[in-house]
């Protein structure tokens, strides 16, 4: 089981490489051999700086909201974490989500974190990255859904029945998965505890079931609870809302034409194949991505590398840089005032008492 498995992930490995290798042929073949640096430069003059100090300023407002988004989600587990130092928490996430895994090993970084500065069990700092994962991929699928619906049909390549069965099935699926785990949650915990009611030799099926079950008994907390549940969706969306607003602010001042719409389905088709796990961070993928479709929405090849490059700079790198500085200060801060038995810059658990549950 265990090879077939492994080489069902090779396969899908490899079709992903291969993916992206064609897009970036892609877009060597379209680039011009005279483009050089001095026309990357021509095209960055003409986005005002106004514009390109709003989008970090823009940035800073998107990480607040991330951080507001799992504070809430750790509050209502009972956690006493507080707001700053689930703000360090995440700036250390971030920086992790440079090197290869980072998409796993930021989540993973996240848990153990939560789990020693918050005064919860495993299970619970787990479920807590779940749920917030949960929140936050169902409003991607949706936003992605409704953009790409507009931007399909306009693509000449694209009309394919066949073809468009294939993407839409595909983001519903995943759509539809996501939300059975806030529809009937009831249902699929009750099947899961049957399920641990029957013995297992693998100790890994029935940590994962325990999971499962916290999870979807705090997604039923969150349901009785309809004013947190409305404010957590509310944040989600906004999240990912801003992300083509951030793109758009800077396509617009290179083809003032451009449709929001398609800005938006760029945006959630470079950071979906951002999500293939090829790459560090999507590094190279969202890249090209972004780029590709740019070229293919009409833009000059030196304005939408500019574009890609900006965008990519101000909301990952520029993260980075600011997770550094953050944890820095927010270290020194805590030396000044007073020395903690479990500091969030190093894992290690400590002694703690059980919170009680709130589901």
């Amino acid at each position: 089981m265990k090879t077939n498995r492994a080489k069902k992930l090779k396969w899908i490995q490899l079709f992903s490489a291969v993916t992206i290798l064609s897009l970036l042929f892609f877009i060597l073949t379209r680039l011009d051999a005279q483009l050089d640096v001095q026309s990357l430069f021509e095209s960055l003059r003409q986005i005002p700086a106004w514009s390109v100090a709003l989008i970090f300023a823009l940035q800073i407002v998107s990480q607040l909201l991330i951080n507001i988004q799992w504070y809430q989600i750790a509050k209502s587990f009972g956690s006493p974490i507080g707001f700053f130092e689930m703000l360090n928490i995440n700036a250390g996430a971030e920086i992790i989500h440079v090197f290869p895994a980072g998409h796993v090993g930021c989540d993973v970084y996240r848990a153990v974190q939560i789990n020693c500065v918050g005064n919860i069990t495993t299970e619970q700092s787990v479920s807590i990255v779940a749920i917030q994962k949960l929140f936050s991929l169902s409003s991607f699928f949706i936003i992605s859904l409704i953009s790409m619906s507009f931007f399909i049909r306009q693509v000449p390549w694209l009309q394919d029945t066949s073809l468009q069965l294939l993407l839409f099935g595909l983001l519903l699926f995943a759509l539809l998965a996501i939300g059975c785990m806030f529809v009937i949650p009831h249902q699929m915990a009750s099947y899961l505890r049957k399920k641990t009611e029957k013995k297992t030799s693998f100790s890994l099926v029935s940590k994962l079931r325990a999971f499962a079950i916290t999870s979807l008994e705090h997604i039923i907390y969150l349901r009785k609870n309809t004013k947190l549940m409305a404010r957590l969706i509310a944040l989600a969306l906004s999240i990912w809302l801003l992300f083509p607003l951030k793109l758009y602010l800077l396509a617009v001042q290179l083809m003032p034409e451009i449709n929001i719409l398609y800005i938006s389905a760029a945006t959630f088709l470079s950071y979906t194949v951002a999500m293939i796990p090829i790459f560090p961070s999507g590094l190279g993928g969202f890249e090209a991505t972004m780029t590709g479709l740019l070229l293919l929405f009409g833009f000059a090849q030196s304005n939408a590398l500019v574009i890609s490059i900006v965008f990519r700079f101000a909301t990952f790198w520029f993260v980075v840089g600011l997770s550094f500085v953050y944890m820095a200060v927010y270290k020194l801060v805590k030396k000044s005032t007073t020395n903690l038995p479990c500091e969030s810059s190093s894992p290690h658990i400590s002694p703690k008492s059980e919170p009680k549950s709130k589901v």
